[in-house]
This record gives structure tokens, C-alpha cells and sequence, in this order.
């Protein structure tokens, strides 16, 4: 599925303003809310079952030790809600909140449940691409003065195509950089060029952010801003660098399974097509 285009999330939605996002609450007035779904999702799934509702479009669950993930859903195309999934770590200078939602509404939410109900500073955002269902918590960050970072080609991104832009890490310039309690790799294009990984040592999480697909994605889903040719060498990448992985996040979708696994049959997959065209 083709769905998340940058035209679709980034260029019509933040055409305007780069402060006023592509909000469910205002553009979910037609059948979404009349029929008291409003925020569940339309396609795919939330990355658990049971996740805790904490907003209408925010569900948060804890995954391991000083783990949690988010999901939350983004108002797509004007015809369904898609879910994306993030994370809260906890380290010794606090938490670390990795894609915090997909607009301001859904960023807030998720602030407010990392203060209120896990506890804590929180030590930073940090957004793994420059599309909006990454970067749109960004403006929640800022208004709640907790620094909002990213990769230098992330930021030269989201400034060259009006997404929300958070400020450089300067050391994933050279691909690997610690940051709190994660590590941020560069593994190579794929979905986008600047798409990185977050990996959790002491519980071997991987998030894979939007290179990796759900065992449920049947494809490699937007590949607008992407790099076919490159993306299985970025996977392989990643295998190699976190072969012992207890639980890998995909951006969207289901945790369970192998998500690096079924994204390389994908990409394999997408090659295959390409040449025999």
C-alpha cells in the first residue's frame, strides 16, 4: 500500500503553516467520528494488543524494562486513520521519546502520559525520517521545552519539504551516535535516505522505524521518497549490526513475528518486480 506520500502527509498538510499539522480532530468531522470510531485504525493494526487507550488517538504499552511503545493514528488521504508506532525509553538522565506522535495533539498526549504516568524528565524527542507521522510531534516538543532532534539529513529534509523541524544530532553525521540510553544507526536508504534505526541495548529492542514493515504489510508500502535498489543492502545492514534481537519494532503495524526478516522477502520481492519488467 502507497499510502504514506509526502504529498499526501507533508506537502498538503503543512503547505500553510509548519506549526499547523494535518490534525485529526479537525479534518475526522465526517464518518470516522459519526460512527464512534474515531482514531481507531482503518488499515493494519496497533503494535499490541491491549494497549492502554490515552488520547483518541494515542495507545501506549509497556514492552520490556525501561521500554514502552506508542502507537498512535494519523488522519490520511481525508479517508482513514493509519497507525504508527514510537517509543519511550528510560535511561539514567531520563526519557527519550523516539517518533512522539504524528501531529501536536497525539505529541501532547504522549508527553503527558511520559510525565504523568511513567515519571521522569523528558531528557529528548528524537524523529527517525522527515515524514510527518515522524516529525509531527515535533511542535509538541517545542511547546513543552524538551529539545526535539534528529539526523543532519532528517533536518536538511524536513526544511527543503515544510515538515516540522527538529534540530541535528551531530554526531549521526558519521552513521552511529549514543544518544541517552539508544543507539541511532544510519543502516542506508530505504524507505527514505535519512531513515535510522534505534536500537535498546540492555533489552535488545530494535525500532526499526519505516524500513521496517509488519508481517501484516504486504508491501513495502511509500516508496516517494525512497531507494528500491538500496534497500535490501540497508536491511542486511541492520541484521548485521543487531543480529540478537529480542523484540523489533516495523513504523507500522503489528510487533510480532520478524519484521527485518519479512522486509527483506519484501524488498527481495520489489527487486524481483523491478527487473523482470
Amino acid at each position: 500500500m502507497s499510502l504514506l506520500t509526502r504529498r499526501a502527509v507533508a506537502g498538503s498538510c503543512l503547505a500553510t503553516v509548519a506549526t499547523v499539522l494535518c490534525s485529526p480532530m479537525t479534518r475526522a468531522a465526517g464518518s470516522a467520528a459519526a460512527d464512534g470510531k474515531r482514531g481507531l485504525p482503518d488499515a493494519l493494526e496497533l503494535a499490541l494488543p491491549g494497549m492502554e487507550r490515552i488520547a483518541y488517538n494515542v495507545w501506549v504499552a509497556p514492552a520490556a524494562k525501561d521500554v514502552w511503545i506508542t502507537s498512535f493514528t494519523g488522519w490520511l488521504d481525508g479517508r482513514m486513520w493509519y497507525p504508527a508506532n514510537g517509543l519511550i525509553v528510560r535511561g539514567a538522565d531520563g526519557l527519550t521519546l523516539i517518533d512522539p506522535g504524528w501531529d501536536r495533539d497525539s505529541g501532547e498526549a504522549i508527553i503527558a502520559y511520559a510525565r504523568t504516568t511513567i515519571g521522569g524528565t523528558i531528557a529528548r524527542g528524537i524523529a527517525t525520517h522527515f515524514h510527518t507521522d515522524r516529525v509531527g510531534g515535533v511542535p509538541a516538543l517545542r511547546r513543552a521545552g524538551i529539545p526535539a532532534l534528529a539526523g543532519p539529513l532528517t533536518v536538511a529534509l524536513a526544511r527543503a519539504y515544510g515538515t516540522s523541524e527538529p534540530d541535528p544530532i551531530a554526531a549521526l553525521a558519521t552513521g552511529v551516535a549514543q544518544i541517552g540510553p539508544v543507539e541511532l544507526f544510519l543502516p542506508g536508504a530505504g524507505h527514505t535516505r535519512d531513515n535510522i534505526s534505534v536500537w535498546h541495548a540492555p533489552t535488545r529492542t530494535l525500532f526499526g522505524g519505516c524500513l521496517l514493515k509488519s508481517i501484516t504489510a504486504d508491501d513495502l508500502g511509500n516508496m516517494e521518497d525512497g531507494d528500491p535498489a538500496a534497500y535490501g543492502s540497508s536491511l542486511a545492514a541492520l541484521r548485521a549490526r543487531y543480529p540478537d534481537r529480542r523484540m523489533t519494532v516495523p513504523g507500522h503495524g503489528t510487533v510480532a513475528g520478524d519484521p527485518l526478516a519479512h522486509s527483506q522477502t519484501l524488498a527481495a520481492r520489489a527487486t524481483a518486480t523491478r527487473y523482470d519488467r
